[in-house]
């Protein structure tokens, strides 16, 4: 597994729950308690068990917790902003995730990451599908559209079932978007 993806889960855990917390979690799965660097590798082994002490730690489900760590992740300013790169509505955004594997890979070239098939069989209804099977990426992902459909103001009902997400949008103006510029605001000296 890439070393970004221990260090984004360390991330979260530091940020949502405290040091503490992390700590906690390194000292039980034998991980440094300073954290991951953000390039290399490190077992997949690894990472599942960090998923899995940290869900158990925060009496969650690993899907939770998944989902939580994708909320959190696209509510960073920074990933914020490239994701809303993927359309000015959310159906625009859902329909660019067939593009994201090749985005990622051109921001970080080792990140192996799955293709996603987009599929629509009529319009708001959505079928993401992962290209291989990867269950904990779908509810990580699953976990971004959630705060994505808030932050496009639409309303929509998001679930996964095993290697798919479904999305029905409800309502795609259900409430005001949130706003975003092309450029971060600067504050004047």
């Amino acid at each position: 597994m890439h070393a970004l993806v221990n260090r984004c889960i360390e991330a979260f855990l530091r940020n949502s729950y405290g040091s503490t917390t992390w700590q906690q979690v390194a000292a039980e799965v034998d991980v440094h308690p300073d954290g991951f660097l953000t390039w290399g590798s490190s077992p997949d082994s690894v990472t599942r068990s960090i998923v899995i002490a940290s869900a158990r730690r925060l009496d969650k489900s690993v899907g939770e917790l998944l989902e939580d760590v994708g909320s959190w992740l696209s509510r960073q300013e920074q990933i914020r902003r490239l994701l809303r790169f993927g359309g000015s509505n959310f159906q625009e955004f859902v329909e660019s995730l067939r593009e994201l594997p090749g985005r990622i890979q051109l921001v970080i070239p080792d990140l192996a990451f799955p293709g996603f098939a987009v599929l629509s069989d009529a319009p708001g209804h959505y079928r993401i599908i992962a290209r291989p099977h990867q269950p904990g990426l779908m509810r990580v992902l699953a976990g971004m559209l959630r705060v994505m459909a808030d932050d496009y103001g639409a309303l929509a009902v998001i679930s996964v079932v095993r290697n798919r997400i479904d999305i029905d949008v409800v309502l795609p103006d259900y409430s005001s978007k949130r706003g975003f510029e092309l450029s971060p605001k600067r504050v004047q000296p």
